[in-house]
């Protein structure tokens, strides 16, 4: 809530923020808010805020395996002692300095992108993109970007589901630190099968010149932003065609699984 007018007056300010607070806590009081992946009752905290998930979803949308490739964030099944790039990444380094993701592709998070993607809810975008700031905030703020891209949606896909689910994390994440986000930096060229319904190997080939740059910009660090990342075939496109304008890509997205 924002007054429509500056408040100066430090009493004035202590006593609309206290007004503020009893407000809320009446508001939840009477229309208690849930977890919108569990539908559990979700508890105020002291400054009248709410939790966005609650403790458990959070806690499985936020998971990471015990060991995992510092380069595309690919769990492994054990835990390694010293960290290591993974075999495809030995074999074809990517075109991102790295890919950093919330958490594993758990069950939960399965659940919560299903109905963010394919079900019309795209109020889940909120919670989930607090998942990415508050395990990635740190790493985003190192690596200093100028800008922050979305993955694009074809513009036929666009149209039916009525939103971009990767721009609505981008711009949340960029709202909370303070990054421009550039929506129309990339374009989708041509309408492409759903990856989730390839194997490794036709993911790059339904990719294969499936965008293009639409701005004209100078070098700049850029942060990619997706949803799911499996076989980082669609990172490494796009990365691709950034790093040949002349861009230094990274990546982030909420979950990371694998084929494997």
């Amino acid at each position: 809530m924002r007054w429509p007018f500056p408040i100066r007056h430090p009493r004035i300010k202590q006593l609309l923020q206290r007004s503020r607070q009893e407000l809320l806590w009446l508001s939840y009081q009477l229309l208690p808010p849930h977890c919108p992946l569990c539908s559990k009752p979700l508890q105020a905290k002291p400054d009248g805020s709410i939790a966005t998930l609650c403790n458990t979803c959070k806690a499985q949308c936020q998971s990471h395996a015990p060991s995992r490739c510092p380069r595309c964030d690919e769990p492994y099944q054990a835990a390694s002692i010293a960290a290591h790039q993974c075999s495809q990444c030995l074999k074809t380094p990517p075109p991102f300095e790295w890919i950093k993701t919330a958490g594993i592709y758990t069950e939960v998070m399965a659940q919560a992108m299903n109905q963010f993607k394919y079900h019309g809810h795209p109020t889940l975008a909120k919670p989930l993109a607090q998942c990415i700031l508050d395990q990635l905030s740190s790493d985003i703020t190192a690596y200093q970007p100028d800008l922050i891209i979305p993955v694009p949606l074809h513009r036929n896909r666009l149209r039916e589901r009525g939103y971009n689910q990767s721009l609505l994390l981008a711009r949340l994440v960029g709202k909370a630190l303070d990054i421009d986000v550039l929506a129309q930096a990339m374009i989708r060229t041509r309408p492409t099968s759903p990856q989730s319904l390839l194997n490794a190997s036709k993911r790059h080939k339904n990719l294969h010149g499936a965008f293009k740059i639409n701005h004209t910009l100078p070098p700049q660090r850029v942060i990619l932003v997706d949803d799911i990342v499996t076989t980082t075939s669609t990172a490494r496109v796009c990365s691709e065609l950034l790093s040949h304008h002349g861009h230094t890509v990274a990546v982030i997205a909420l979950g990371r699984a694998s084929l494997k």
